[in-house]
This record gives C-alpha cells, structure tokens and sequence, in this order.
C-alpha cells in the first residue's frame, strides 16, 4: 500500500503531513546519529575505562594494615611508656570489637546506609549524586565507605575520573575478600577526623581525652560528623589570642593559641543524629535524649595533649633525630626513615632513666636555684620575648661507661615540641671547664705531671710586649711557681696557655695538638687558636659531658646514646644502638686528671667547684670536676663526674646577657642534682678506681722535685707534700728551687766579694728557672715575688724597709667560752695574704653552723689594715649557741666561695673568664 495513497487529503492537510514527515524523518536521523554516538562513545568509555583499570596496580585486602600509620612510642629504661611520637599524623590502631556500636552505626548512618547491603558500589546512591550534579552543577560524592578506605589507603585525593573509576575497581576487590566488619574496622582506623587526627580513637583523645570505647552516643556521633569535611566540621578551632572574642567558648590554651569550641560541628551533629534515626539505628526517644544533649556538647570537650610521662620533649627530639639517622643508615631513604618512625608502630626503648629525669626537672623549675635577678618588678618570672624564662639551663647526665644519657634538659620550664634545644645547640662558651680538656689531657699525656711546674708570669705573644697574653681575672694576679694541680684548683689562666705553648716548638704545632686531642674528645674546632684553650669555642653541655666521660672512661671516648633498641610493631628487634668507643689517653693519665680535679672540688682544698661536692669534703661519693664562666659572666658552667654518673651544666640567657653570677651557680644546681640522684638511687659509698701504675712519692710542690730540708723552711710554710705519679715519671732529683742565698742585710740585695762579712746574712729563697724583674713586666709582681732570690747585687744603697721589706697575713677562727677565753680551733690558721710592708691587707669572718661570731681578738692584729714586717695574726671569735631544732647539715661555708669580696687569700675572684 502506497503511503501517498493513505494520505491523501485536502490542500491544507498535506502541507500538515508533509511537516510531519519531514520532523519524523529529521527525528529519525537523530537518533540514528544519537545511536551511532552512544555506540561510539560507550566503546570510548568503555576503552577509558579499562584504560584506567589497567594502570591500577594490584593490591593484597588481607595486608591493608601493613599501609596504615601507626604511630611510634618511646619508652624509659625500664620499659614505661615516655612519648607517642608525634609526626604528621596522630593514629592508635583499635580493634572492631573496641569500638562501640553506636559510633559504627554513626558513621554508616551518615557515611553510607546502605553499607550492610551492597558490594562496595551503592549504584542508588550514585545515581543520585549525578542526577544532583547535573542539576546543581555541585560535586556530590556517591562513595561508599569501601571506597573511602580504597581512596585513603590506595589512591590520591584527586578529584578526576580515572580516580574514582580506580577507587571503584579497588571497593569491588576489597570487598570480593574482606568480611563488611573487617573493612570497618580499618576504615575507621584510617579516616582523617580533624588535624593530625587519623582514626577513631587518636579523634576520641583528642577531643574528649578518653578512648573511643567511652564514647556515648553524642560524643560518637560528633566524631561521626567530622568525617566530610574535618576542617569544618571540627568541635574545636584555634585562634591568635588576639583574635579571641567574648561570644567565643574558650576550652583551653595551647602554646601561642587559644582552643576554642568550633558551634559549626552542630549542625552535623545534628544531622548524624537525625539519619541515625532515619535508618532506625536509634529510636525516636533516643534520638530526642540526644538532641537535648547537644546543646551542652562544649562541656564534654576536653582537648587532649598527648603528654604521656610529662617528661620535658627535649629529650624524646633528640631520640627521634637518632633513631632517625640510624634508619638511615641501615638503608632507608631520609623519607623513608621519616615515615617509619612515624607511621611505622615502631617500639623505642630509651636510655632514660625516669626518676633521674624527674629530679633534674623538678630542680630546673625550682626559680631558688638561679640569679635572684630573674624576677621583675612585679616579683614575676623574667621571661624573652618568646615567652621563655631567664635565664636559662641545661644539663646532660650519662653514664661515662656506656654512654647512656639518662637525664636530659634542654631547658627550663619549657613545653611543646621541636623547640630549642639549649643541651645540644649552638653551644655556648665554656670558660675554664675547657682547660683539663685543651691542656691538662694533652699536657699529662705528653710528659708532664701533676707536679710539673709552670711559672705564672705575663706571656707575651709573638714576643711583643703590647701583646700581653691571658692574665688570671680578679684579685688572683699572676701566681709565680705553681704545678698543674694548683693550676686547676684556682683555674689559671696563664698555666693553662703556657701548657698549651709548651705541646711543641711552634704556636701552630701547639694549637694543632689541641685540636686532634679535642677532636678525639667529640669537640671539633676548625680554626684552632690560643683563646680556645679558655674557653671561647661555643660548644653544647652534650659535647662536654661526652668529652667529661672520657676522662671518668678511664681514657676511653664513648659516643653518646639515647636508645639502645627498636622494635618493630610486631616486637621484632630492627635496630640496636652500641655506642662508638675508642681509646684517647691510657688509664693512668686519666686517672692523675681526675685526681687533680677531685683535689680541686673537695673544700678542705678551697678551690673553685667545691660547691659541687655532693657529700661531706667531697668523700665517700668523691666529684672530680671544673667550673667555667665566659666573659662578662655570660655562661656558667660546671662539668664533672663521680663514679657512678657524669654531668654537664649551664646556666646563662638565652641572649648572651651578664648573669650577675660566676660559676658557682652551675656547681651549686650540679650538686643538688646529683646529690639527690645518688641519695635516692641509694649508691653506696664508692672510690674512683686508682689504676696499678699510681705510685705517691713525697715531693717539694714549689720545684715538683724530691724535697730537702729548705724546702720545710719556707716562710709560707712547708711546701712537702704528697703527690700521685705514673710509674717511671716520678722525680729523681732533688729541689733546686729552695736555695740559701747571702743577702747584703741592709739592702736586701745580693752580696758580693766586697760586702762586709757583718753585714751579709744567709736567707731561705726561691730561686725559679729564669730570673723574673718586674721592671721588664709594667711593674707586676707575681704571688710569690717576695719570696724569690733579688735579681740586683749589694750597691750599698741605703737600706729602706718600706721599700725591700716584705710580711704576711695569717687568720684562724677560735672557739671561746662565755668568759670568752679560748677553748678551741674552729679552723687552723692560714696565710691569708703578703706583700711588701705598708700594703693593705683586708680579712673577713666566716660562718659556722652552731656558732655565732663574737669578735676579733683585740690582742691580735685588726681585721683590718697594713702589712707589716713579719707576721701578723688575725683571730676571729665564736661562740657555740643551741639551735632549738638542728637543721640538715649542708656543705661547709667556710670555704672559698667565689664573690667578688672573698679576699682573704687573693684567690677567691670568679676564676673562668676568658682574658684572650
């Protein structure tokens, strides 16, 4: 049948037909055309889709844990947790079973409420998200929970096809093989929940410091709100304290932020709520109850800090870095490295010792045991403009043997992370507790001995006397004849450069030596000069307790540590830390430098460090030590050791301003420190180890030679004492140093051929190595010059006492009765000072537990006033009181104390700074 023949029709009507023929016939090749289209674009997408699928690698479901963070720990020597190791993400894996309910059902019930049902793709949901997006022109994600675990564990977070083709592929797989509460329980160990916040339970600490299986239905379902967009939907924010409202709830404080409640996450809240009950996770009652509970949600905020032990961070940086570096050095990338110490569960076993650490801590944060200038006008603690109290400290505690640190402190009263660390930074300079190290070591080490003798006179460099070399600070002056061990016990200047000078024939030779000996120590000095044998190199109270130990190791260096193993989350040993070690100097030249030292710190001795003594004059527990202040009094420093642990402290602002105090403040805090160590540790009285080799022979101190009998003679007292020497180094010949001298009596000059008989008369001199004129030196005149042989022959000058005649000073201290007659010695007497007659002398009292002052001996000379020709005596007076309740005994306060006003013997001026 014709077409044309079944439509025929009027005129008009065919001008209709025709129309619609020609819209049916241009309609039909659209679809054609659309057809044709569709046919090539699904084999397009079906090309891209496959595509997409062929670059995705494969994946094992079963080993999605080994791709989770998980953070690391620290832990003590003991095996108490320190520190969870904060890195770019917070995460403590938690298994299904310890989650509750009602936070599982949250997440599915905003997340995904079809999850139980489908096979990782919700094609419903899909669906709708496109229809939305073609409508809206908005981004609404059709994921379901299973491909967010694929994107978060597999994938980036691109938003682009070929990414959510991937995440699909990988939801199907994981889906093909894992049980629906095994993908669970990793998605909710892995999902970002604000911050560093990753999992369920880091979230649940951090915002409620309590684990996710004490979470309610609120507090889970704000957790469960956080999961679409956790920068928005956060219960709380930070905030400049500036910036701080009074409409804002404040929760807490945080470094230079305020913690404020974020009322954006209730809205979410809200929303989780209602889908909750939606999907009949919860009833109509409980889903009320609830809301109701939401209007107080801020009250159960309660942001967590991740402080486990409260031990300062200082230390669990430090272990980090090493752990780090360790890693490294097995092999593993720096990133690597990074993301395992991380992310990787790893278990770090420390070196530190907790109640050490505690006391360390609780006296740092004791403001008595520092300048008395830390307080403003307002009695507040001084602090810097970064919030920082001053000054500040340090101090590293080990044990010399293995090189375990077992107390550290960065600083004081500081909080936080990767902040600056005062015991391993920059360094500061060390003043006189560098010289054992740059001179004494060197100098035993290369024939010298404890009694080997250095004249202390002005040094010049280059031989040019506008060049004067280091001189001793305050009143000590120059000190004449004087051994290595005096050297150390009033810290001199002057000993400690002519020591160094003396290493080898050229000034380069000798500084070279000093640096390979540093070096050997763990202190590297590029450019090595004369200053650094005082101190000037900035170096850390880590490199000095490291260079300490070497002397207390009996000669063996021994690398600092901080952890001695790792173990991987499955508790595999992966690392193990043995510290380097090697051998420096032999046993017995360290064990002579430790002797010098220990002579130095007992107070009996009066030498600077004797604060440091941790028990009575420095015996049972002996310390072996040297204090040390830079210029200007801008460090202090005191390093040392006992036979149990070795220290080094410091004390200075952070900004290198005066201290107002010399180093006894530093051996002062090391004594509390220690001291308290050793009590509660309950070490038992303990020597250090005197090696075989040690022999005593009894010297002349003034010669370090074999005495004779002028050398009992000496006008300041005997000068026989005992000293300690390696075996074969000990003296053969005897003193030359004391000699009879026939001097012109009325000019006190040396006679000669022609000087009458009845004139000349025979006195005890010392007669040092070179002849010593004070003209040659601006008039200086060592300690001891009045006791040296004259340098000018009998001229028959007119004898002029003032002008060649000399005397001393004695004091002692007296016990009396109540007539006030003496009873006892409080303190033998002792040379206090000499000179020429008419010099000035000046004494002062001191202090006795149990006595009080009474006064000075009328009958003896004043506290007061003018040398004169022989010897005067001051005596102090004391009478024992009864105290009502006797106090603990402390260290002994009759003894050299380092103030500037100590004068007595001319050597009680701070002893440290550098002159160079």
């Amino acid at each position: 049948m014709s077409y044309e023949k079944n439509t025929r029709a009027p005129k008009s009507k065919k001008k209709n037909n025709k129309t619609l023929k020609t819209i049916l016939k241009s309609f039909g090749l659209i679809m054609i055309l659309l057809l044709i289209a569709a046919v090539l674009a699904g084999g397009f997408a079906l090309s891209f889709v496959q595509s997409a699928i062929d670059e995705t690698p494969d994946i094992d479901p079963q080993n999605m844990y080994s791709l989770l963070g998980e953070n690391s720990f620290i832990y003590d020597n003991e095996g108490n947790q320190l520190e969870r190791i904060d890195e770019e993400e917070q995460r403590i894996i938690v298994d299904y079973s310890e989650i509750p309910d009602h936070v599982i059902d949250a997440f599915i019930a905003i997340e995904d409420a079809r999850f139980w049902e489908h096979d990782g793709l919700d094609f419903r949901r899909i669906a709708g998200a496109a229809w939305t997006n073609f409508r809206t022109g908005s981004q609404q994600g059709g994921s379901t929970i299973t491909q967010q675990l694929a994107k978060n564990l597999y994938l980036s977070h691109d938003q682009t096809y070929t990414r959510k083709i991937q995440d699909a592929y990988y939801a199907v797989e994981i889906e093909n093989i894992l049980a629906k509460d095994q993908i669970l329980e990793t998605y909710l160990n892995t999902i970002n929940l604000g911050g560093q916040n990753y999992g369920v339970e880091a979230a649940s600490l951090a915002y409620f410091s309590k684990p996710v299986s004490e979470l309610n239905l609120v507090e889970g379902a704000a957790l469960a709100g956080i999961a679409r967009n956790p920068s928005r939907y956060s219960p709380i924010r930070y905030v400049p304290e500036e910036d701080v409202t009074e409409e804002m709830i404040v929760l807490d404080e945080s470094g230079d932020y305020i913690i404020i409640f974020d009322e954006r996450s209730l809205p979410r809240l809200r929303l989780v709520l209602k889908m909750m009950k939606q999907h009949d996770f919860i009833t109509e009652e409980e889903h009320r109850e609830a809301l109701g509970d939401t209007e107080d949600l801020h009250s159960r905020i309660e942001p967590g800090r991740y402080e486990d032990s409260g031990i300062s961070s200082h230390f669990a940086d430090l272990v980090k870095d090493e752990v780090k570096e360790a890693l490294i050095e097995e092999g593993y990338t720096e990133e690597e490295a990074s993301r395992m110490l991380g992310f990787g569960g790893l278990r770090v076993h420390s070196t530190l010792d907790r109640q050490m650490q505690e006391i360390a801590e609780e006296e740092f944060n004791n403001r008595d045991n520092f300048p008395k200038n830390v307080l403003d006008d307002d009695g507040n603690l001084l602090r810097d403009e970064h919030g920082n109290v001053q000054p500040q400290a340090a101090m590293v505690i080990s044990d010399p043997e293995t090189g375990e640190i077992k107390a550290f402190m960065g600083g004081r009263e500081t909080s936080g992370r990767r902040i600056f660390n005062r015991a391993t930074g920059r360094g500061r300079p060390t003043g006189s507790s560098m010289k054992p190290l740059a001179a004494y070591i060197p100098a035993l080490d290369n024939n010298h001995t404890a009694a080997s003798v250095i004249d202390d006179i002005p040094i010049y460099f280059r031989n040019d006397p506008e060049e004067r070399g280091p001189r001793n600070v305050g009143n000590t002056g120059y000190l004449g004849l004087i051994n290595l061990r005096e050297g150390i016990r009033i810290s001199s200047n002057v000993t400690a450069t002519i020591l160094l000078d003396e290493l080898a024939p050229t000034r380069t030779g000798s500084q070279q030596i000093m640096a390979e000996y540093l070096s050997e120590m763990g202190i590297n000095i590029p450019e090595p000069n004369y200053s650094h044998v005082l101190g000037s190199a900035d170096t850390s109270p880590y490199q000095m307790n490291r260079a300490y130990n070497m002397i207390a190791n009996e000669g063996v260096y021994s690398e600092l540590i901080s952890f001695t193993h790792v173990e991987d989350a499955k508790g595999n040993v992966i690392l193990e830390n043995r510290p380097e070690k090697h051998r420096v100097v032999d046993p017995d030249v360290a064990y002579l430098m430790t002797d010098i030292m220990r002579h130095a710190v007992t107070p009996a001795n009066e030498g600077y460090g004797w604060q440091a003594a941790i028990r009575k004059n420095n015996a049972g527990i002996p310390v072996a030590g040297k204090t040390g202040t830079s210029q200007e009094q801008k460090d202090a420093w005191f390093v040392g050791y006992t036979p149990y642990l070795s220290a080094a402290t410091w004390i200075g602002f952070d900004e290198q301003e005066e201290l107002g105090s010399s180093s006894v403040i530093s051996a002062e805090l090391w004594s509390k420190i220690m001291g308290r160590i050793h009590d509660e540790k309950e070490y038992p009285n303990k020597d250090f180890e005197r090696p075989d080799n040690i022999i005593e022979v009894e010297i002349c101190a003034t010669s370090g030679k074999l005495p004779t009998e002028l050398c009992e003679q000496d006008p300041r007292g005997s000068q026989v004492t005992t000293e300690l020497f390696i075996r074969g180094t000990e003296p053969t010949e005897e003193c030359d140093v004391h000699q009879l001298v026939k001097i012109h009596e009325p000019t006190g000059t040396i006679a000669t051929d022609e000087t009458p008989s009845d004139e000349i008369e025979e006195r005890l001199y010392i007669v040092p190595p070179e002849p010593y004129d004070p003209d040659e030196h601006d008039g200086i005149r060592p300690r001891d010059y009045e006791y040296r042989m004259p340098t000018s022959y009998d001229d028959r000058e007119t004898y002029d006492p003032s002008e060649h005649g000399s005397g001393s000073v004695s004091v002692r201290y007296m016990e009396v009765d109540e007539d006030g007659e003496i009873i006892g010695t409080l303190r033998d007497s002792r040379e206090a000072e000499s000179g020429r007659i008419g010099t000035s002398y000046s004494t002062r009292e001191r202090s006795f537990e149990g006595y009080e002052f009474v006064g000075v001996d009328p009958s003896g000379a004043p506290r007061e006033g003018n040398i004169e020709e022989g010897t005067q005596r001051v005596t102090y007076l004391y009478r024992a009181v009864e105290e009502e309740e006797p106090e603990p005994e402390d260290p002994p306060e009759d003894d050299d104390d380092d103030d500037d006003d100590d004068e007595d013997d001319g050597n009680d001026d701070d002893d440290d700074s550098n002159n160079d």
